[in-house]
């Protein structure tokens, strides 16, 4: 009874009671195993500890006694930020004091009072390595404070963000750094660690020292082991959330979805923080947020989840006392900053703990009440919190194999994936006794089905190319195709949403559709691929689905032809007193890698940094012009008069070289006015693609 709600009745209190020696056994096995693993993880050479801001690994073998954790006492020098030089050269005053590393400061004692939070610090440690060692790297796991820069002998090795000595001048930064080091008899280790965001400030994950090559194979499996589980998680989640959108009465199928989801994310945010590496620009704050978000989501979720597969035994009036003790803290982490929200984490890891050992004591009822499922839900729920269990040791005494919860997370959302599945055939199965007789209806309805297919058929093959399509049809998908080479080219019309704006729908409908039609005109003539349109964007593509030679020259062929074709139209309307738009051309040659995407609507399209690299040709382009790339101006230099640029500042490319195709060149046009190719063109042009189709 827990404020009034009771959450067992009679009968699940006796067959508790019948139950109770099972349970015990079972979490006494769980506790078993990690104590062993956690025992045979700390034998072996004792590991040095450093005393007084000295560590004497003089002694130490790396290749027989491995790595190496930099723990101890390190010097430190409160609000000060003292240059790594200066420790090499003897130069700096006595330290505040000495703090154990790793550790929290908060509350460590200096000169009577207890350090805050909120601050920034200089740690040192002066190291002595052995001689003949092997080549060295160090590994730090996660986020120091909320920002730090670690200098090995005044080389900077490892960073999370920029710490200072003010809010306005840290970044702060969460990432797994690993790194080579030099060797040196005498090392000193400065470490600057500020933090003005979070409840907790100081170096609290260890440095790990040790031969390089293990340090980086042990980096590459833990990468390797969450780019597993987060793929693994988001399919699952994605599948059974299509599962979902398809038969909405099975809400189990949804929690499930939004679990996975849930998980995925938190892998991708923590660990090796794979989203944090790929978008190091975006704000720690963001990162923060969506990393206990994930986590703390889970539990309503998971809870959601069961109380859909076992409504006796998860009753209402426990999901609402989840959900209430659930949903405050998730809304903190929205509305509070990371300093405050934070505070929330040990009460929610509780009310994790409190809410598995509900759940297995629920999941056990189940079991002796025969439900379907509940035997591999308890097995998968006892394995992740057995992994919670041995971090929980990892982190507190670094002893142990290493954080499991993303593993038992995996192990647990695949019994359930098992017992979804499991459930699904039952339901499918029952699905096909009762199609058996429908048989009269399924031969009425088989001619209907062929003519819809021929129907299908060709609507396919008007939006997709040809030989695509046919590999569709015949093997029911699409093999991605990489091209080492192709061209992209993109088009956008300038001040298209001023001028729509002042237009009748079915006038704007018209003017675009005139326009693209003539561009796909062109691209068909010239043997280009359209891809789609966004807008009033328009995309296409050579060198795809079939390959060849002249895909640039196409490509520069058919930009001009579209820019020759806007001036008539500006002409047209100027004569006419009506609004233009002008139009902007970009063109990119690179690697691209084809596929068809959707399940109910297929699209055709390409992925690659050349994709990006032509759209960013487009947007640094000039209204009438065409403009191209470097790389495409090597293939189409011959044929075209260019008119280079320079190297231009492209977003999110840096610096490019960029040319405007003008026209095609004299020699090569008819009465060599630079419009149209003439004999000796096509000449040239079909002497590239002989050379193609000779390799």
């Amino acid at each position: 009874m827990l404020a009034g709600i009771p959450f067992f009745s009679p009968i699940d209190l006796r067959i508790m009671s019948d139950s109770r020696r099972l349970t015990r056994f079972f979490i006494l096995g769980i506790l078993t195993c990690f104590l062993f693993f956690s025992c045979a993880q700390a034998k072996g050479k004792e590991r040095p500890k450093a005393e007084n801001g000295t560590l004497d690994l003089s002694t130490w073998d790396f290749e027989k006694d491995g790595t190496v954790e930099l723990n101890g006492d390190w010097r430190y020098y409160w609000k000060e930020l003292i240059p790594a030089k200066d420790f090499q050269d003897d130069l700096v005053s006595d330290p505040s004091g000495f703090i154990p590393v790793p550790g929290v400061w908060n509350g460590h004692i200096l000169k009577g009072e207890p350090l805050p939070a909120i601050g920034y610090i200089t740690y040192h440690l002066r190291l002595y390595l052995p001689e003949n060692t092997p080549d060295l790297a160090i590994r730090i796991d996660d986020g120091q404070g909320s920002a730090y820069s670690l200098y090995w002998n005044g080389k900077l090795v490892a960073y999370n963000g920029n710490p200072g000595p003010s809010p306005e001048e840290e970044r702060p930064e969460y990432l797994a750094q690993t790194s080579s080091v030099p060797y040196s008899k005498q090392v000193d280790l400065v470490m600057y660690i500020s933090n003005h965001y979070h409840r907790n400030g100081g170096f609290q994950m260890p440095i790990l020292l040790g031969d390089s090559a293990k340090i980086f194979a042990a980096r590459d499996r833990n990468r390797m082991t969450s780019a597993f589980l987060a793929g693994a998680l988001l399919i699952m989640g994605l599948y059974h959330m299509g599962l979902f959108l398809f038969r909405k009465k099975e809400m189990e199928i949804l929690w499930f979805s939004l679990t996975c989801l849930a998980i995925t994310s938190r892998v991708l945010t923590s660990g090796e923080r794979f989203i944090g590496e790929v978008f190091r620009n975006v704000p720690w704050n963001i990162f923060i947020r969506v990393e206990y978000l994930s986590f703390y989501l889970g539990v309503p979720f998971m809870a959601m989840f069961m109380r859909t597969l076992y409504p006796a035994q998860f009753r209402k009036t426990s999901m609402i006392v989840i959900l209430s003790l659930s949903i405050p803290p998730c809304l903190s982490i929205i509305v509070l900053p990371p300093a405050l929200f934070s505070y929330t984490l040990p009460y929610y890891q509780a009310l994790i703990v409190f809410g598995g050992i509900y759940g297995m004591i629920m999941l056990t009822i189940a079991i002796f009440k025969g439900l379907q499922g509940a035997k591999l839900m308890l097995l998968g729920l006892g394995i992740f919190y057995a992994a919670v269990l041995n971090d929980f040791i990892f982190y507190q005494f670094h002893i142990g194999p290493g954080y499991l919860t993303p593993a038992g997370l995996f192990l647990l959302t695949f019994a359930d994936a098992a017992l979804l599945g499991r459930r699904i055939a039952t339901a499918f199965n029952t699905s096909e006794e009762l199609s058996v007789n429908l048989e009269k209806k399924v031969v009425e309805r088989t001619k209907e089905l062929a003519e819809e297919r021929d129907r299908t058929d060709l609507l396919l093959l008007n939006i997709l190319p040809k030989p695509v399509a046919e590999e569709l049809k015949v093997k029911g998908s699409v093999t991605p195709v990489y091209y080492k080479s192709a061209t992209i080219l993109f088009t956008d019309f300038v001040g298209f949403t001023k001028i729509a704006a002042e237009m009748l729908p079915k006038d704007l409908v018209e003017d675009l559709h005139n326009c693209f039609s003539e561009f796909d005109s062109v691209v068909s003539r010239l043997g280009l691929e359209k891809l789609k349109t966004i807008g009033d964007s328009y995309m296409c593509a050579g060198g795809i689905p079939n390959t060849n030679q002249t895909h640039a020259i196409d490509n520069c062929l058919a930009g001009l032809e579209f820019q020759r074709f806007m001036n008539r139209i500006e002409k047209s309307k100027s004569e006419m007193g009506l609004p233009f738009w002008e139009l902007r051309v970009g063109i990119h040659t690179g690697p691209v890698t084809s596929g068809v995407i959707g399940s109910n609507k297929f699209a055709y399209d390409v992925w690659g940094d050349a994709v990006n690299l032509a759209s960013r040709m487009e947007s640094s382009g000039k209204p009438g012009y065409v403009n191209i790339s470097g790389t495409t101006y090597e293939e189409v230099k011959e044929f075209f008069v260019c008119e280079s640029r320079g190297k231009v500042q492209a977003k999110g490319k840096g610096e490019v070289d960029m040319y405007f195709v003008t026209s095609i060149r004299p020699e090569l046009s008819l009465n060599g006015e630079g419009i149209l190719p003439n004999e000796k063109f096509e000449s040239l042009r079909k002497e590239l693609n002989l050379k193609l189709e000779a390799v």
